[in-house]
């Protein structure tokens, strides 16, 4: 199944809603200097906010990660061809084995992986590699009403159990000792044009690449529930970015 997975999102540059305009947006609440920053993203994919992170911040040393290596492979190749080589690094880690030294970045950058770990534990266990002063700023799944609809409720109880209000993120993150530096919420065009659209075209070619494929078509027919189910209600939920500070 997992195959069929990596298939649907083929070609594409991110690999969950985003969008140039949020990364940058989100960039904009980091207020400490930007020079000789160290900073580690987690959960690159194949670097399109990696290296726009290293444009924003022209001196800084990035190291990105991501578990599979074919991420890495042409996250490196792309830094190569934009003479990046000598300040992003991409590394096949998890985020589970990190064995960077405490207080080793003056950034952590997360977009849309945080969940793995679960929001809370992964700020947590992230804090020990901050500076003092040092910023997380991740983009997390959220609900954007106390109510959502059944529907919603449903899917994403099942797949992400702890997805959480706006209200209990930010609750959470002051629970976890950091000073709170704001939020906002990704706009319906990061779901839709940047992810879904693309998505929906790629359903298509493995739908004439594997007739008669159970295991693909179930990949298919889950990933084109997710899309409806947000078309439907895409005032339920959406990623929000936080940014947080260590006190």
């Amino acid at each position: 199944m997992e195959k069929y997975f990596y298939e649907a999102f083929e070609g594409m540059k991110r690999f969950g809603p985003g969008s140039e305009e949020s990364t940058l947006r989100a960039i904009g609440m980091f207020s400490s200097n930007k020079n000789s920053l160290k900073i580690l993203d987690i959960g690159c994919g194949i670097g399109t906010h990696t290296l726009l992170l290293a444009k924003e911040f022209p001196e800084a040393d990035i190291i990105a990660m991501d578990n599979y290596a074919l991420h890495i492979e042409k996250l490196n190749a792309r830094a190569a061809e934009c003479g990046l080589a000598d300040r992003v690094h991409g590394v096949v880690m998890s985020m589970f084995d990190m064995t960077f030294e405490n207080e080793s970045f003056d950034l952590i950058w997360s977009e849309g992986s945080a969940y793995i770990a679960g929001f809370s534990n992964a700020i947590r266990d992230w804090k020990r590699l901050l500076k003092p002063g040092g910023y997380i700023i991740c983009s997390e799944i959220s609900w954007l009403k106390d109510e959502p609809s059944e529907e919603s409720k449903v899917f994403w109880n099942k797949g992400y159990s702890e997805m959480g209000t706006i209200k209990q993120k930010t609750k959470q993150i002051c629970e976890q000792g950091y000073a709170f530096a704001g939020h906002f919420i990704c706009p319906v065009s990061d779901w839709t044009v940047n992810y879904y659209e693309p998505i929906a075209e790629n359903l298509k070619k493995l739908e004439e690449r594997y007739p008669g494929n159970i295991q693909a078509m179930e990949a298919v027919q889950n990933l084109r529930n997710e899309i409806d189910l947000y078309r439907k209600h895409p005032n339920d939920y959406s990623y929000v970015f936080y940014a947080m500070k260590k006190k």
